[in-house]
């Protein structure tokens, strides 16, 4: 499967900004907030490994 770099690079900071900006928001549902940073960690999460093997398959070839 080839993976775009350019695409993870932009997953990974929007993500990243929606996290930040979701943790300095008060919300008055804290499950839902918690829930939601939940969700935008993983996509980072997920990016940063998918950046990872993108990098170690190239150095591959």
């Amino acid at each position: 499967m080839k993976i775009n770099k350019d695409l993870m690079d932009a997953l990974m900071m929007i993500s990243f900004i929606i996290l930040v900006l979701v943790g300095t928001t008060d919300f008055t549902n804290m499950a839902y907030k918690y829930t939601l940073m939940g969700v935008c960690g993983a996509v980072v999460a997920l990016s940063v490994i998918g950046r990872i093997m993108r990098t170690k398959k190239i150095k591959e070839e």
